[in-house]
């Protein structure tokens, strides 16, 4: 908390950010990047709002590359889009912006391949399936204190949630959503619930609440397994209440358990929490309450729900992926049960942040630009989703937005990307959610939210970085089978837990609650 107020006492001192002039036109073009008549038409929420410093001072416009995070292929009106952001950005900030699109698979290798061979790219994601502590680490991305500190409206919009992006005493990154608590939650077919009367629970907390919601599932006759686990990757944090220290992906920098009083560092794996879990999960799968083959099926717990072979799954519950979100990509109408409190922490903060990466040239003019996506919602608005009437329409007087007449997320040409840009509370937001969702978004706001008293706690993990290598290998090859309840858990367990040890599980454990105790003594 000292750091973010001293921080936030820099706001007096500095009312914009740095500007200037010049700027390279390095790495090569994924996308035409002219600068064609703006098509944009402004909405209900359009318009320039404050913030943006204006061009710099001699004319001259920075070209700055941003990396677009893909599901594996590129959006035919892409090029579209990014002409009409330059329409906006070259005459508010003198920045012309270039998108490079990164296939989520590449992004972890991505990034350190254009740095090395010396291409530009400015403006990158530091989260997803990194943080911003690994790249700080690997040398990628470059402070941004002074920049974002001269941005009145970049401190005040991040608030508190500023803490998470800082390392090592400086801001590496810059939260990509203004809403940022999460809960877990189960996420099912309603109809299906009211066709074969299902009675679902208020939450979903104890193994006894699950078992009695999965008896009448198998019960009733229904067709659908009562649940799909996925291919056992990167959901401990779904099923219980820790934090993860900013790694959520293999927890292999350890975690602490209840993080509301401990400080504890452990081994998540060797748990009792854990163990109990795997045990439910081996009795779910011999019970037949869960999709037999889905460790190995190739198909997503949200493609299972899409193809009708499950009652429900379990996925994050937060301002931008609610019921009605995860109705709209599955195509079921999904209501949700609760599994634990909205909480806001690190991992949770960073997993979609923005950071500017150690080749760029013009770091202020990052995030300058960053400072317009967030203040101006037609910005926003345009790289969310399109242009209106292409893309979308809108609905006077309302936040919520709908495809048009005879189009839909598979045939519109834009929008097929990892992310949201711009504040959640201001920009549009798609049907089938409403805008009392949109008002009720605060529930995943300070001071609904419970923040981790580890905010802003980041592990360093480049005194350790072989160890953490080994880790997650091993992770990799037990876990998945243990959490789907593919293989006992009384014989692998162990094996498996053994193998973290010869890896260097507690050589990274002793790290970290080093580095936590240093970081808990100065707050």
């Amino acid at each position: 908390m000292k750091k973010i107020i001293s921080l936030l006492m820099t706001l007096g001192m500095t009312a914009s950010l740095l500007t200037g002039c010049g700027g390279g036109d390095g790495g090569s073009k994924d996308a035409n990047n002219s600068t064609a008549g703006n098509e944009n038409q402004e909405g209900e929420n359009g318009g320039a709002e404050e913030g943006g410093a204006g061009v710099a001072a001699d004319g001259d416009t920075y070209h700055m590359v941003m990396e677009i995070i893909t599901y594996g292929f590129d959006d035919p009106d892409l090029p579209v889009i990014q002409e009409a952001v330059n329409e906006i950005t070259i005459p508010e900030i003198g920045v012309e912006v270039e998108f490079m699109t990164v296939p989520i698979a590449e992004m972890s290798t991505k990034l350190g391949l254009l740095v090395s061979g010396n291409q530009q790219i400015d403006l990158v994601c530091t989260g997803l399936l990194t943080t911003p502590a690994n790249l700080v680490a690997d040398g990628l991305i470059q402070p941004i204190t002074e920049y974002v500190q001269g941005s009145d409206a970049l401190m005040k919009l991040a608030g508190e949630d500023l803490e998470a992006c800082i390392v090592n005493d400086e801001i590496y990154a810059y939260p990509g959503t203004t809403v940022n608590g999460k809960q877990s939650g189960y996420f099912y077919d309603m109809d299906l619930a009211a066709q074969y009367n299902i009675d679902l629970p208020e939450t979903l907390e104890t193994p006894e609440d699950w078992e009695k919601l999965f008896e009448q599932v198998k019960a009733s006759g229904m067709s659908q397994y009562g649940i799909s686990l996925g291919d056992g990757i990167a959901a401990e944090d779904l099923w219980v209440t820790f934090d993860s220290l900013g790694e959520r992906s293999y927890l292999s920098y350890g975690v602490v358990m209840d993080p509301a009083n401990g400080t504890t560092v452990e081994n998540y794996y060797a748990t009792e929490e854990y163990k109990e879990k795997c045990k439910m999960r081996r009795e779910w799968y011999e019970k037949g309450y869960c999709v037999p083959d889905s460790i190995s099926n190739g198909y997503s717990t949200g493609d299972s729900m899409s193809q009708g072979m499950i009652f429900g799954y379990v996925a994050g519950n937060s301002a931008a992926m609610s019921n009605a979100y995860w109705s709209r990509t599955t195509g079921k109408n999904l209501g949700c049960i609760p599994m634990m409190d909205v909480m806001i922490s690190t991992t949770e903060v960073v997993n979609f942040s923005w950071g500017v990466s150690t080749s760029c040239e013009r770091p202020e003019k990052a995030v300058e630009f960053l400072e317009l996506l967030y203040t101006n919602t037609e910005l926003a608005n345009l790289m969310n989703y399109g242009i209106e009437g292409t893309h979308y329409v809108t609905t006077e007087g309302s936040q919520i937005i709908k495809y048009p007449e005879g189009m839909d997320s598979s045939t519109c040409p834009y929008g097929s990307f990892v992310g949201s840009y711009g504040d959640t509370m201001k920009i549009y937001q798609r049907e089938p959610l409403t805008d009392e969702d949109v008002a009720n978004f605060t529930k995943f706001k300070a001071p609904a939210a419970i923040a981790s008293k580890f905010m802003g706690y980041s592990f360093d993990p480049s005194e350790v970085q072989t160890a953490i290598t080994a880790v997650t290998a091993v992770i990799g090859q037990y876990a998945p089978a243990l959490d789907c309840g593919t293989v006992d858990p009384e014989t692998m367990l162990p094996e498996f837990l053994e193998a973290l040890d010869a890896a260097g599980m507690q050589t990274i454990i002793d790290a970290n609650q080093k580095q936590l105790d240093a970081w808990l003594a100065q707050q």
